[in-house]
């Protein structure tokens, strides 16, 4: 029985060897026909106009004019309330032993010190592209705090003044467009706390590969800022009108971003104008109109030649 088995095992070698390369060859045709069928039948989209806006988070420092107010004399502290204010030329801001402290001129009035007055300045700030120094919040000075001459008691922040801030954004092409506006540049904030846009002016502007630093005047300044040097917001570029679509529809051909556009039966290129939006779409702002035929993959065009379908 054994040597019978292995008397017939090259014709059953030979048998199941025919029978592979029957199924490869089988294979092989019917990728060959599917890679034809795609080729001649390219899926096509429909480009529809769209509104697009990009939002991303702002995290900075703000900057203001300050001044330090020292005790007057030795005695126990008293404040006429133990939160930021504002205060008018002349208003009492504190007490020593009784004995009034006044308010030189108008500004905000912080009963508190986080250890960075005098340091916290543009110069120092803004030329290194580098991370912000480590600071705190601002500790208040509590009632009933006995002070020295010449211990600081809080700070003035003078008023009218305009609040400042630095921040690291990342570089978008909506959002250069915004910032390189000669006429108006400014950026569209949103904080948390007031929940409505609001325009801050861009001041100055300095890139190093995909990062932004950014110098910029808020359209505000609420007392409650003082408590912290930190600033968080969202920045919302301006809706742009376009045409967005994946990515596999736009293909670089010597430096230049194309698409195909269907015309006919047969595929055209045509240049385009635009930026990536995401990983997997482009948003096109120039080159392409609404409701027109695109190869959704660009990459499968060999010839403008070819006929579709």
């Amino acid at each position: 029985m054994r040597r019978r088995r292995l008397k017939h095992l090259p014709q059953r070698l030979l048998y199941y060897s025919i029978i592979m390369f029957i199924c490869l060859m089988g294979y092989r045709v019917y990728r060959s026909w599917l890679e034809d069928y795609r080729l001649s039948h390219p899926q096509i989209i429909e480009a529809v106009t769209t509104n697009y806006s990009e939002e991303q988070p702002l995290e900075g420092i703000l900057l203001w004019d300050e001044q330090l107010i020292y005790a007057t004399q030795n005695g126990i502290l008293t404040y006429p309330s133990p939160r930021p204010r504002i205060v008018a030329k002349g208003e009492i801001l504190a007490a020593l032993d009784g004995s009034p402290v006044h308010a030189p001129y108008p500004a905000y009035f912080y009963p508190g010190l986080d250890g960075q007055e005098g340091n916290w300045v543009y110069p120092k700030l803004w030329p290194d592209f580098a991370p912000f120094p480590e600071f705190d919040d601002a500790h208040l000075i509590e009632n009933g705090t006995m002070m020295r001459r010449d211990e600081p008691i809080g700070k003035l922040v003078p008023q009218p003044q305009v609040l400042r801030c630095i921040a690291y954004l990342d570089s978008t092409p909506s959002l250069e467009n915004a910032i390189k506006d000669k006429n108006n540049p400014v950026i569209r904030i949103r904080t948390e706390y007031e929940g409505k846009e609001r325009k801050a002016e861009v001041v100055a502007v300095k890139s190093s590969g995909l990062k932004l630093k950014v110098y910029l005047r808020l359209p505000f300044f609420p007392p409650a800022v003082l408590r912290s040097r930190k600033f968080t917001a969202s920045v919302i570029t301006d809706v742009q009108k376009g045409i967005l679509v994946p990515d596999t529809a736009v293909i670089t051909k010597e430096g230049k971003n194309k698409v195909y556009i269907l015309k006919g039966n047969s595929p055209v290129a045509q240049e385009v104008e635009g930026f990536p939006a995401d990983e997997k779409n482009f948003f096109i702002e120039k080159g392409v109109r609404h409701g027109d035929k695109l190869i959704l993959d660009a990459e499968m065009i060999r010839d403008e030649k070819e006929r579709i379908w």
